[in-house]
Parts: C-alpha cells; sequence; structure tokens
C-alpha cells in the first residue's frame, strides 16, 4: 500500500499566514502597540526584583524600552 504524500496548493510569491492567529489576549492585556511602554517595563521589573527600581535603573528601563521616544 503506497502513500501519496500530499502536495500543497501554493505558488511562487502566495502570501503564508500561519495556522493558528492571535485572537484574544485575555482580556486584560493591551494591544500588542501599546504593550510595550515604558511605564510598563518599569512596573514588571519592579514587580520582579520585588523591590523599586533606583534612579539608574528606572532610566535604563524607559531607554531600552521598544516604544520609547
Amino acid at each position: 500500500m503506497a502513500i501519496d504524500p500530499i502536495k500543497p496548493d501554493l505558488e511562487d510569491g502566495d502570501e503564508l499566514e500561519p495556522v493558528i492567529k492571535e485572537s484574544s489576549r485575555g482580556g486584560h492585556e493591551p494591544p500588542p502597540e501599546v504593550n510595550d511602554r515604558p511605564e510598563q517595563n518599569i512596573g514588571y521589573d519592579e514587580a520582579a526584583k520585588g523591590r523599586a527600581l533606583t534612579a539608574e535603573e528606572r532610566d535604563r528601563a524607559k531607554r531600552e524600552s521598544p516604544l520609547s521616544e
């Protein structure tokens, strides 16, 4: 019994979309375009470290944020 492999129905230049698309962010998370604001990164760092950031750490977090201006 021979099994024929399935051949994809694609042509060069076709746009490929992922099989799974993100449709929900849990209802509590902001949309991706505003999710990495400097204030959020600072808040996360403080929560992860269990203490307030020093002025130097706070400045670095603002600088390194993808959405910092």
